[in-house]
């Protein structure tokens, strides 16, 4: 397809020119006739299909019609548009650089003020790291003060610890020697079932065996069988056990056997007990460990003297496994 082209060769006197690309690659020239003057033999008129070798002969051909007056005409006409084309390219260009000479202000003006901004951030920054380490140096100066404050504290309440410790030792040496005289006073004035062993076996009836109720309490109580009378110290009955007590001032093994000789025949001098639980307890202010040995193979509570009351010194003994009579 042939692609045209247009050469205006003058302002308005001139004839167009029109040149077209075959598709052989040759440049052909195919003239369009106008008026050069106001004479009629004056129009010029080009051979179709002129070959693109001979243009520039042509052209100058053609030329030789203008004279040097519209020469000129048409090279200040030409400067002129051009002049008036640069004018509005330099305002275009003019108004770009405006535009960008705006753009680099404002941004500028947004870098500024970053600075700004950044600035005071950087000084409360300072500030706050400033009154960060005044804190710590005060909170470090606080807890020094509470640390020595606290030693002194741990100093004092340590020493009132080993002089609470001392008056407890020497509380229950003076309760000791006091229990001793008055067990031992007791022991001469025969009073012993009736001070000591009693009031503690109904303590340890309700504190230590849970009975729910006591159905009866007996002290020094005389029953005979089979023609023979024996006394028991103290008897606690309850709804299902019965507890029997045997004070001694100076226990033995041998006391230890007695008793439970005693024990093995209590149900024949109380038949009215039989089904009940029996709790045979020896109660004394010192009781020997081997007489706590002996009382414990027989199934026998030993009750002793503890740091503030009586206490069993064989519970744990007898009530890991079933008592054993021997």
């Amino acid at each position: 397809m042939a692609v045209p082209f247009r050469f205006p060769l003058s302002c308005w006197r001139m004839p167009t020119i029109e040149v077209t690309a075959s598709a052989g690659g040759r440049v052909l020239v195919s003239p369009r006739p106008h008026r050069l003057a106001d004479d009629s033999n004056s129009v010029l008129r080009l051979t179709p299909q002129l070959p693109a070798r001979r243009l520039g002969r042509k052209l100058l051909r053609i030329m030789a019609y203008v004279t040097t007056e519209e020469r000129v005409d048409r090279l200040e006409a030409v400067f002129g548009q051009f002049m008036t084309e640069m004018a509005v390219l330099n305002r275009a260009s003019e108004q770009r650089n405006r535009a960008a000479e705006e753009r680099d202000r404002a941004a500028e003006e947004r870098n500024r003020a970053a600075e700004e901004r950044n600035q005071r951030a950087d000084q409360r920054d300072k500030v706050a790291k400033e009154r960060f380490a005044q804190f710590q140096s005060e909170m470090a100066a606080i807890n020094r003060a509470a640390e020595e404050r606290n030693r002194a504290a741990e100093e004092r309440m340590a020493r009132f610890e080993q002089e609470m410790r001392e008056f407890k030792a020497e509380m229950r040496a003076s309760k000791r020697e006091l229990d001793k005289k008055w067990g031992d006073l007791a022991n001469k004035m025969g009073t012993i079932i009736e001070d000591i062993l009693a009031p503690n076996l109904r303590r340890l009836a309700d504190e230590h065996f849970r009975f729910p109720t006591i159905e009866d309490f007996m002290i020094r109580r005389s029953r005979r069988h089979g023609g023979q009378e024996t006394e028991f110290d103290t008897l606690v009955v309850g709804p299902a056990a019965v507890i029997l007590g045997e004070a001694k001032s100076s226990p033995s093994i041998g006391h230890a056997e007695e008793f439970a000789a005693k024990v093995r025949v209590f149900f024949d001098y109380f038949p009215e007990y039989r089904g009940r639980r029996l709790i045979p307890i020896l109660g004394s202010w010192s009781i020997p460990d081997p007489v706590i040995e002996r009382l414990t193979a027989l199934g026998i509570y030993a009750m002793r003297m503890g740091e503030d009351t009586m206490e069993l010194a064989n519970a744990a003994a007898l009530e890991g496994r079933p008592p054993e009579m021997q």
